[in-house]
């Protein structure tokens, strides 16, 4: 069912056409149905095949012609003739636009698939560079935090390499001093044998006194050879230097203690 403005616009695209047409119309039909009137008389010699050699009073009778070629037992068709031919003209114009409509619509949607299409290529590959970016953001933090730490480490090892120097200077120190008194000590006690035979009874009595003031002052029989720290006394013999919890010369507290090989 169309509608009246779809018929007003078919009538008035396809009226001037028809206005055209209605001779050749008229003609086609004419020559197939049978016709009344002046027409039954008419010779073949009168056709339309030899219309243009008529002499000018004859050319009326074509017009006549067609204003009867739509008369059938007495009816007038040309009316509903061009009624039809204006609705036919109108179907295919509804036609035309329906599928140029249809057209226009295929097209958005191809396009709305290519874009959608596009924008979904596009947002993987941002949320793939997103992604790689994250994770090389976290690698570069991680290393950062690495390279700090290897920093404070490193800091560490020199500031303990600083300290064992220290004690390392400190130790062969007190080793050089134990050195030095036990080279005294034993300097004077060849000068104690030397005093010992020049004299008789006092002489042994004297050797005795510097050996027990140089021996071990926990058993006194041995000769010192572990130096006592903080204090730094070369006053215990091996065996009894790890039993040695308190200086015997100053009573200071042992915190550590160094064996040193007189041979």
């Amino acid at each position: 069912m169309k509608r009246p403005a779809d018929r007003i616009f078919c009538s008035e695209a396809v009226g001037g056409v028809h206005q055209d047409q209605s001779a050749i119309y008229n003609m086609q039909l004419g020559f197939a149905a049978p016709t009344a009137g002046p027409l039954a008389a008419a010779s073949t010699s009168e056709s339309s095949l030899t219309f243009n050699n008529l002499p000018a009073g004859s050319r009326k009778r074509p017009r006549e012609f067609s204003e009867h070629a739509l008369s059938f037992l007495g009816e007038d068709f040309s009316a509903l003739v061009q009624q039809q031919m204006l609705h036919v003209d109108c179907l295919v114009l509804h036609h035309v636009e329906k599928v140029r409509m249809e057209s226009v619509e295929r097209l958005k949607r191809f396009l709305r698939r290519v874009l959608a299409t596009v924008e979904e290529g596009v947002s993987k590959r941002l949320r793939a560079k997103e992604e790689e970016m994250e994770r090389l953001k976290n690698l570069n933090w991680a290393l950062e935090e690495r390279i700090r730490g290897l920093c404070v480490e490193n800091q560490m090892w020199r500031e303990l390499a600083r300290s064992n120097e220290a004690a390392t200077h400190a130790l062969r120190a007190n080793l050089d001093r134990a050195l030095a008194a036990a080279a005294e000590a034993e300097a004077k006690a060849e000068a104690a044998v030397d005093d010992a035979e020049s004299c008789c009874c006092g002489g042994v009595d004297n050797a005795e006194a510097e050996r027990k003031r140089v021996a071990c002052r926990l058993c006194g029989e041995k000769q010192p050879a572990v130096l006592l720290l903080p204090c730094r006394h070369l006053c215990v013999c091996a065996a009894c230097g790890p039993a040695v919890a308190v200086c015997p010369v100053c009573d200071c507290d042992k915190s550590g203690s160094i064996l040193i090989n007189m041979s």
